[in-house]
């Protein structure tokens, strides 16, 4: 078992949350996790009951001993992976959790060496000397050694900041399922600073094409899976608005096939026949 610091982060997330599953990431886990990868589980393996045996509880004057039970840590587990503290990536019997909120960070850093900054080698009376100006007098030739180049620090770990901007995009995407692949998808894209710009940009762009097409009420697709869409570069795509057009077409072509009452009511209809009023007297001719 390591030495270890928690962060604020896992601080806040633990607040309010049951003791034994505050126990559980304290003592069961966290001092077990990788501070490169973030995983628990794979170099020291890690069990329900080994995170149990953890959580035991030794009799002492006025305290009573208590032992946890698999099944009541395994309820413990789940408690961490809603709140977020936690994901399981088992694979087979193997308990693996990784401990997205910890701090990744070298506890070993490169430190540039810095050797002193003049050295001086004097060179033995064997070796060439510099005439000094004075008939019979030689000093000898001192040698400046050159300065060490320092050694440039290794960079901070890159994955806190990846991590950080794939949490952004999380944020951002609308469909958010499989959230372990669509952060394996990201890893394997591994942006940089312009590519993650254009690629949150295009994504914004996107959810108010959407939201333009269901106001209107054109049909729009689902959306995919973040780790599809990240795999098959669908922040590349053009916004199409043919459905749109078709629907406002659609919708002028039925305004304009409707009679025009406005028209009709200012324009009387036609008469045809005579307006002379009609009665039924017949006018007989009189002879003389």
């Amino acid at each position: 078992m390591m030495d270890f610091v928690i962060n604020g982060d896992e601080l806040e997330a633990m607040y309010g949350l049951p003791h034994i599953q505050q126990l559980t990431y304290l003592r069961g886990i966290r001092p077990y996790m990788d501070v490169k990868t973030g995983l628990a589980g794979i170099k020291r393996r890690i069990s329900h009951q080994s995170i149990a045996e953890q959580l035991y509880i030794e009799p002492h004057q006025g305290i009573k001993s208590q032992s946890f039970s698999r099944d009541q840590v395994r309820r413990a587990v789940s408690g961490l992976v809603r709140a977020g503290m936690i994901e399981v990536q088992s694979e087979g019997m193997q308990l693996i959790l990784k401990c997205p909120l910890a701090t990744r960070t070298f506890s070993v850093q490169n430190k540039a060496a810095i050797n002193p900054p003049h050295k001086a080698t004097i060179n033995p009376h064997g070796e060439s000397l510099v005439e000094s100006g004075f008939s019979g007098s030689k000093e000898p030739k001192t040698d400046i050694a050159e300065l060490p180049k320092a050694a440039i620090p290794l960079k901070e770990d890159n994955y806190i900041y990846l991590l950080s901007q794939f949490e952004q995009f999380w944020s951002l995407y609308p469909e958010k399922k499989s959230k372990h692949k669509a952060q394996a998808a990201f890893e394997q894209l591994n942006p940089d600073i312009a590519l993650f710009r254009q690629l949150i940009q295009a994504l914004q762009n996107q959810i108010n094409h959407i939201e333009t097409m269901k106001l209107s009420g054109a049909w729009v697709p689902p959306w995919k899976y973040p780790a599809n869409w990240l795999t098959q570069r669908c922040w590349e795509d053009e916004h199409s608005t043919d459905a749109l057009q078709e629907k406002q077409h659609a919708k002028h072509t039925k305004n304009t096939g409707k009679r025009n009452t406005t028209t009709d009511l200012f324009c009387p209809p036609c008469e045809t026949e005579s307006d002379v009023p009609r009665n039924n007297v017949i006018q007989f001719q009189r002879y003389s």
